[in-house]
C-alpha cells in the first residue's frame, strides 16, 4: 500500500537511524542490586521470553544501562560480555520493558499492515524495537558477539517474540518483516555494526535457509 510505505518512510527515520542494541561493558556494582531484588511485572515478561528463546534462564531488569551512549543514538539494551564468556542477565530501557507489556496487552494494535496513519505506525516501530531488542539481547546470552550476526539473528526472531506476547504467526511475520523494511534497511549507513549484506534469504546469518518466507 503506498501511503503505508510513504509513512514508513517518514515515522521510522528517527527510530531507524539512532538506535542500536547491545553494548560490551564490564559488570557494576549497580547490576547486583538490580538483580537482587523482585523483577517487576515488565520484567518478568520480558524474562519469560528469553527464557523460551534461549532455553536458558536469564535474568532481565529495567533501568540504567550504565554506558556511555553517543549524542543522537538510542541504545535500548545491554549485555555484559566478559572474556570467560556472556553473563546470565540483560538490561533494557525502562521504555522497551513498557512496549512489551503493553503489547502483551494487545498485539493487535502493533501490527503495521493495518496502520493507516503515523501514529500507528510510530506505535509499530516503537513495538518492533522492543521486540527486537529482547531477540537481540538473548543471542548474546547464547554467546554469540560479532553484533551483526546478533542482530541479524534477533530480527528472524522476532516473530518468535511476538508470538510469545500473544500475536498470531501472521502478525509477527507482519512486525518482523516491517522491522526488515524500515530499522534494518537504514542500519548499513547509520549502524553499520549491525548490518551485513549475508543477513538475507539464503545469505550466510539465515537461521533457516529452506525456508523462504524471510525474515521469520
Amino acid at each position: 500500500m503506498r501511503v503505508r510505505a510513504l509513512l514508513c518512510v517518514a515515522v521510522i527515520a528517527g527510530v531507524a537511524a539512532s538506535s542500536a542494541h547491545a553494548q560490551a561493558r564490564p559488570l557494576r556494582p549497580a547490576d547486583a542490586g538490580l538483580l537482587a531484588r523482585s523483577p517487576t511485572v515488565e520484567e518478568k515478561v520480558a524474562q519469560a521470553v528469553a527464557k523460551r528463546l534461549t532455553r536458558l534462564s536469564p535474568a532481565v531488569r529495567c533501568g540504567p544501562l550504565g554506558i556511555d551512549v553517543p549524542a543522537g543514538m538510542l541504545v535500548t539494551g545491554v549485555t555484559l560480555l566478559p572474556l570467560h564468556g556472556p553473563a546470565d542477565y540483560f538490561l533494557l530501557l525502562p521504555q522497551t520493558c513498557n512496549y512489551l507489556s503493553w503489547f502483551r496487552q494487545d498485539p493487535t494494535r502493533y501490527d503495521p499492515d493495518t496502520c493507516t496513519d503515523d501514529g500507528c505506525l510510530q506505535l509499530a516501530a516503537n513495538a518492533a524495537l522492543a521486540l527486537a531488542t529482547v531477540s537481540h539481547e538473548s543471542y548474546h546470552v547464547l554467546g554469540y558477539r560479532l553484533e551483526k550476526q546478533v542482530e541479524c539473528y534477533g530480527m528472524q526472531s522476532i516473530w518468535f517474540v511476538a508470538t510469545s506476547l500473544g500475536a498470531s504467526v501472521a502478525e509477527g511475520q507482519h512486525i518482523a518483516a516491517f522491522y526488515w523494511r524500515t530499522t534494518y534497511a537504514r542500519r548499513q549507513q547509520m549502524t553499520p555494526t549491525y548490518w551485513s549484506a549475508e543477513c538475507r534469504d539464503g545469505g550466510k546469518y539465515d537461521l533457516r535457509p529452506a525456508s523462504h518466507g524471510w525474515p521469520s
